[in-house]
């Protein structure tokens, strides 16, 4: 078995026992460790054609739904407006500090939803994306009226040179040939045009002080790797991206990252796709509970005595060169 990030086969057990966070996967997984790069790697990851049976259909949040009524509208609705729109806002601020791209047409591959992808159209950008779940894709095109595509940026019908700007965030960590994406969007790219990639980061501090309990640990079987940050950094090299610069990612997020370790029941697969409203908000307000030591707890994650600088999720951006696709030793 080689590692997802780098190709090594010098791996490791690091992580054992690992139960999906949400149920939805029975048994237990391991996480290998890459002696060479430091990432992490699954062990016997799922074949490729039962992924899509891993994915509860809540699993991304959704300011809207015919499903949703009462308490739990009322709930998402508040939820937007204090948390995941300034998230999102966030991603944009930060996307035009790493790129130095005010304007141009920009894909996102996993949109998702759409609700990061409207906040790129509504700063100016020409937008398309790309979204595996069916109806995700429909949501974003019926609910916001964005040309999103179903399917994988691999597979999809995209023109080689159009695109300014490629973003991802919360994705590669879930693709079992993550070298071959970014060999893609290489190709879709116009020559100087950049990639912006958001993944969970396990050299951070708090990904080592949580250790198996990591949310992008109990994410397995979805996640099938979990990068360093030396690991993502060097993957972006070899497959033809220079200029790369790193920044945390959104404050909040981070913090919400490590509510949801704690308290996985509290995230939005298990708030809006299961239970009671009551439960839901209940297990909401838990969060929101905790939301302000983790907040403190975030603000000092780039300050900590161990790897200054890194988060446990982080945005890498490349700027595309001429040399062409990737290449995996």
């Amino acid at each position: 078995m080689q590692c997802l990030i780098c190709g090594s086969s010098d791996l490791g057990p690091l992580y054992e026992r690992v139960r999906d966070r949400f149920g939805v996967a029975v048994g237990v997984y391991r996480f290998l460790g890459c002696r060479d790069c430091g990432s992490a790697t699954l062990e016997a990851p799922p074949p490729a054609d039962t992924v899509a049976e891993l994915y509860p259909r809540h699993y991304t949040f959704r300011r809207a739904s015919e499903r949703r009524s009462g308490l739990r509208a009322a709930l998402a609705a508040l939820e937007w407006r204090v948390f995941y729109a300034p998230t999102y806002r966030r991603r944009v601020a930060i996307f035009r500090r790493l790129t130095r791209l005010a304007r141009g047409r920009l894909l996102e591959v996993g949109c998702g939803s759409g609700l990061l992808l409207a906040h790129f159209r509504e700063a100016g950008y020409d937008v398309e994306g790309v979204e595996l779940s069916a109806e995700d894709a429909a949501y974003a095109r019926e609910c916001f009226g964005l040309p999103v595509l179903h399917g994988s940026v691999e597979t999809a019908p995209l023109e080689g040179d159009r695109y300014d700007a490629v973003v991802l965030f919360n994705v590669l960590e879930h693709i079992l040939d993550p070298a071959a994406m970014l060999s893609r969007i290489h190709e879709v790219l116009r020559p100087d045009g950049v990639v912006v990639v958001g993944v969970p980061v396990i050299d951070s501090a708090y990904a080592r002080l949580l250790g198996a309990r990591w949310g992008a640990v109990t994410e397995a079987p979805r996640h099938v790797s979990i990068p360093s940050f030396d690991g993502i950094v060097r993957m972006l090299r070899r497959c033809g991206f220079n200029d790369i610069a790193s920044a945390p990612a959104p404050l909040a997020e981070r913090a919400g990252d490590l509510v949801l370790s704690i308290l996985p029941s509290a995230a939005t697969t298990m708030s809006y796709g299961q239970g009671t409203p009551l439960g839901a908000l209940a297990r909401r307000c838990a969060a929101a509970l905790m939301m302000a030591p983790a907040l403190v707890l975030a603000l000092a994650e780039p300050v900590s005595w161990t790897r200054p600088g890194r988060t446990e999720t982080m945005l890498f951006s490349g700027r595309k060169t001429l040399e062409g696709a990737c290449r995996v030793s």
